[in-house]
């Protein structure tokens, strides 16, 4: 069973850096409405699953990025480690009902910050004119977390989703 669950993440996540790198954006949309398919993965792996899963799919999502992406080397893979963690240390201490809204929000926050930060300090022109895209990829991103969450955690069959309660 857990080879065939470390399987499955290694196929998800791949699949998730194929969809960002290279299909999204060749098919025509508007990317500055796409949201990142990859760090909704790394997001959901972190919740479901925890911390430490979170930190190895997002390096590993995050490596395969700097390799296809134009990014300074090391910063995609730097961030997507930590959005791991994030998601996974908030959905530990988050209430169960909440798990699906508060780790994928915080994780595309903090990436919009992280990012916007990078180009600030590149080229010294903050880029305001991208929170209002940035906001929107957050709602569509959070629409694909509550869509693929319970299927997620019907093959993944994780041992603990949020905090539970004391009797």
């Amino acid at each position: 069973m857990r080879r065939k669950r470390m399987f499955f993440l290694i196929v998800f996540t791949l699949f998730a850096v194929m969809l960002d790198a290279s299909v999204l954006p060749h098919t025509g949309l508007n990317m500055r409405y796409v949201p990142r398919i990859c760090l909704v993965a790394v997001a959901l792996i972190g919740t479901v699953l925890g911390s430490i899963q979170g930190i190895i799919y997002g390096a590993m999502a995050g490596i395969l990025l700097d390799i296809t992406v134009y990014q300074p080397a090391g910063l995609v893979a730097v961030v997507y480690t930590l959005c791991g963690l994030i998601a996974g240390f908030i959905s530990y201490r988050t209430r169960a009902y909440l798990v699906t809204l508060i780790p994928p929000a915080v994780v595309m926050l903090f990436y919009t910050a992280v990012m916007s930060l990078y180009v600030y300090f590149s080229t010294g022109v903050y880029p305001a004119d991208k929170l209002g895209y940035a906001l929107i990829q957050m709602v569509i991103s959070m629409f694909l977390v509550q869509l693929l969450y319970l299927p997620l955690v019907k093959i993944l069959k994780p041992t603990r989703i949020g905090r539970r309660r004391r009797a």
